[in-house]
């Protein structure tokens, strides 16, 4: 269908919905009618997919709300919702569990995120639905830069967890064109990526190998050895060379992420040099064991284990025993001044150079910093604010 073949908004809306849908779904991106009508006949069906693809996932990103938009305001948790489940796959279920959200009120917000979405691209239909031969074929500029602002996001990733959670989503895809998806995470493989990115290139790489080999197995698994660590993603039993097509996307990807692709006879290795993330332990003195576990459970696979105290001299005895990359305080424990526990922290040997941040109902950051501590988490803390105050530390 050609962009100027007259279309309903309500068939336009549907086939966003779909795209949407099937977003890491790249044999059926390449036929969708999105495609066909956002490239035209000038293009390869690979690069029909791939540039449907890119223009939703830009879409989505560019209506995240304007720099300094508190991060638990609801227009932070309207469009969180469009990125935990359209461009990580989450699952409802993930994604309400992550933002706190009850059902009534997810389906609620993400039916007017997809609508607002959807309308902004009818307003542009004109402009992103009729691309000539030149600019269909080459990167989008505008893409490229928003791949390389997302290098802020760049983290510790446990390798096991990203595999689980994908192997999950590819499952049915490879199910239904008749192949074994076969997955062995090495959960204790860490790496240094953007979780989006990361995903986004296994993805492409797994699309493409379903698409153009006939192998029955494909299999995927975590490896770490004397140079490199990363992910392989391997044909069983052929060892054929896998076309170039297959990873180019997937090269660009990591790239931006400091890593490689290296392609082999029926593999395909997304790689980092060995040197790796290693695993930061984090010391929570706080009395609140269900305080305790949220940390933990945000935490899961980012490269930090929690240890905890409830109480100053708890923490110091378990300083003594393994010294913590970070510390988050509780400045109303049970019977004891916070602020004199942190002041105690700052000067005794175990936990002098140990970067501290406060964590209450309190609001107090001015005092908390005059006493040496390098953050503040206000109570209910999110795991976006926790992850991005520890992710500063590095900075």
């Amino acid at each position: 269908m050609s962009a100027s073949t007259p279309i309903s908004y309500a068939q336009f809306a549907d086939w966003v919905q779909d795209a949407l849908n099937h977003l890491y779904d790249l044999p059926r991106l390449q036929n969708h009618p999105l495609a066909g009508l956002l490239a035209g006949q000038a293009t390869t069906r690979v690069q029909r997919g791939q540039n449907l693809r890119r223009l939703l996932i830009n879409a989505i990103l560019s209506m995240s709300p304007e720099p300094g938009t508190p991060a638990q305001s609801p227009d932070w948790r309207a469009y969180r919702i469009l990125e935990l489940h359209f461009i990580e796959g989450q699952t409802p279920g993930q994604v309400m569990q992550a933002l706190g959200l009850g059902r009534t009120l997810y389906f609620k917000e993400k039916a007017r995120m997809v609508e607002a979405l959807t309308q902004m691209l009818w307003e542009r239909r004109a402009e992103l639905f009729t691309l000539d031969e030149a600019r269909a074929e080459m990167p989008a500029r505008d893409s490229v830069e928003e791949l390389a602002s997302i290098q802020a996001r760049i983290e510790p990733l446990n390798l096991g967890q990203v595999l689980d959670e994908l192997c999950a989503m590819m499952l049915p895809l490879a199910q239904a064109k008749g192949r074994t998806l076969f997955c062995a995470p090495d959960a204790g493989v860490y790496v240094q990526a953007d979780r989006v990115l990361l995903r986004q290139a296994i993805l492409d790489v797994v699309g493409h190998m379903l698409e153009v080999s006939d192998a029955p197995v494909l299999a995927l698994a975590g490896f770490a050895d004397a140079r490199s660590r990363g992910v392989r993603i391997s044909l069983q039993p052929t060892h054929a060379a896998v076309p170039e097509s297959t990873w180019a996307l997937a090269a660009q990807l990591m790239r931006l992420m400091g890593g490689e692709v290296v392609a082999r006879p029926g593999e395909i290795r997304l790689r980092w040099p060995a040197k790796g993330a290693s695993i930061k332990t984090l010391l929570v003195i706080d009395d609140n064991a269900g305080l305790i576990q949220l940390f933990r459970r945000y935490l899961t696979g980012h490269a930090w284990q929690v240890i905890s105290a409830g109480n100053l001299a708890e923490a110091l005895a378990v300083a003594a025993e393994s010294t913590p990359d970070a510390v988050v305080l509780d400045v109303m424990l049970p019977g004891q001044d916070g602020w004199e526990a942190l002041r105690t922290l700052k000067s005794h040997a175990h936990t002098r150079h140990v970067p501290v941040i406060i964590c209450s109902v309190i609001y107090q950051p001015e005092l908390a910093a005059q006493l040496g501590a390098v953050g503040y988490l206000k109570k209910p803390v999110t795991q976006a604010q926790l992850l991005q105050a520890l992710a500063s530390l590095a900075s």
